[in-house]
């Protein structure tokens, strides 16, 4: 499915991946005034399953350093489209269980809705989570939460870039990437 929604990594080693497409929904009005609307180009981001499944196994990598790779992957994205390379990209948004340990980063998350399409998404989505825990579909007995999508406008993802040194965005972890 990535590579027909033609989806890439942020760079080597990362765990956001991210894909460009016209946006389908509702006209959204981001926190920052950001008005994201039918037509306008935005970046919709996956976490990479095999990455998670990979260290999901091992127990070495703590959920700190998730984050951290996290914000290494929105720097590199950042200078990504602050270059154009992207094109004239309006927002980044995902959508997910995990959407609400977005905000650690930047993101707004917001609800969706209480609906059939959302709630057979939902146990999709948890399968997925399932599939990555060592305790498997085991853990689906303490309750999955409710999808969420988590919205971040370019501007603010741009703002990033202007909180760091030169050179350091999209800058590699150490020690951080699981072994194939």
């Amino acid at each position: 499915m990535m590579r027909l929604w033609r989806v890439h990594p942020v760079r080597p080693g990362a765990i956001i991946q991210f894909g460009t497409s016209r946006y389908r929904g509702h006209n959204t009005r981001l926190a920052d005034g950001t008005v994201v609307r039918r037509g306008d180009r935005i970046l919709h981001l996956h976490l990479d399953n095999r990455f998670l499944a990979a260290v999901s196994t091992t127990g070495e990598l703590k959920p700190w350093s998730l984050v951290e790779l996290a914000r290494l992957d929105l720097d590199r994205l950042a200078a990504e489209v602050a270059s154009g390379q992207l094109g004239d990209v309006r927002a980044i948004r995902g959508v997910g269980l995990l959407a609400g340990a977005t905000r650690r980063v930047g993101f707004e998350v917001r609800p969706l809705p209480h609906s059939l399409r959302w709630a057979l998404i939902r146990h999709v989505l948890a399968l997925v989570l399932a599939s990555h825990h060592r305790a498997g579909a085991t853990d689906l007995d303490r309750g999955v939460p409710w999808p969420a999508e988590a919205w971040m406008s370019s501007r603010t993802l741009l703002m990033r870039l202007k909180s760091k040194p030169a050179g350091i965005a999209g800058g590699q972890p150490l020690e951080l990437e699981p072994t194939p």
